[in-house]
């Protein structure tokens, strides 16, 4: 873990509090915490008191699995781990990934420069290798309505693998808890916000640091996310429903899944 994320300080009431009257804020209270307020408050506590200083933060019964009823795995991860300089071609605060949504290995094209060493392009492949989604993260807005809406309302999510910065990580685990998500996340290593202004202006796209993942982190994710593999049919393509990346099935008896990764 990078030593200059030690000193951050990071207090889920005091996000709460400057967040409250921002369009997210007021969201989440309409749509999650209102129809829910037992489940909220201790969503909250369970969130606040969590420890975010390690290189992994695991919510209770954080087991990588879909449940019982069908719903859906997936693996988050923010969008300024794409990159800048050659820029991503698929543009940087948005859900779309040119590599997942057309894979080279479907048609032949060479993998773009600035993607060959993308972590996006690797955590996406792993997931639909995985069969499980894959979501690029922006707006904290996007995110209310994109996951936690949808695992609440319609148990769409049951699991997830998350990657984003450590000063997020609080707030989004009480998203994850009041949604019902089981959840393991990942604080970024280099380049994350640090206070809520800067927060704030990532939450508008104005991000100008491509973050990063530890070495070390980016094998333990890849380990989950290959155990995870044997347990469902890996895919073969992404098949991108609004905003978010769902792996279509391999055929039975198939060796690849037809995107490069065996």
């Amino acid at each position: 873990m990078d030593s200059t994320a030690q000193p951050l300080q990071i207090s889920l009431w005091r996000f709460c509090r400057h967040s409250l009257f921002r369009e997210y804020g007021w969201r989440f209270f309409l749509r999650l915490a209102l129809p829910r307020p037992i489940k909220t408050i201790r969503a909250m506590r369970a969130a606040a008191a969590l420890d975010v200083a390690g290189d992994e933060v695991v919510l209770p019964a954080g087991d990588f699995a879909p449940g019982e009823d069908g719903a859906h795995a997936i693996v988050g991860a923010g969008f300024c781990l794409k990159p800048l300089n050659p820029p991503c071609p698929s543009g940087r605060f948005n859900h779309d990934c040119l590599c997942l949504e057309h894979p080279a290995g479907a048609d032949g094209r060479a993998v773009p420069a600035p993607c060959r060493d993308c972590v996006i392009r690797e955590l996406g492949l792993l997931a639909l290798r995985a069969g499980v989604a894959f979501y690029i993260m922006t707006s904290a807005r996007d995110i209310l309505c994109d996951l936690y809406v949808p695992a609440r309302t319609r148990r769409t999510f049951a699991a997830g693998l998350f990657v984003l910065c450590r000063y997020s990580l609080r707030p989004f685990a009480a998203g994850l808890l009041v949604a019902g998500i089981r959840g393991r996340m990942w604080p970024f290593d280099r380049g994350d916000c640090r206070d809520y202004p800067t927060w704030l202006r990532a939450d508008r796209g104005e991000k100008n640091e491509r973050t990063e993942i530890s070495a070390a982190n980016l094998r333990r994710i890849r380990e989950v996310l290959l155990a995870a593999a044997p347990a469902r049919p890996p895919g073969t393509r992404f098949e991108k429903r609004g905003q978010i990346l769902f792996p279509l099935a391999a055929p039975a008896g198939t060796g690849t899944s037809g995107n490069g990764v065996p």
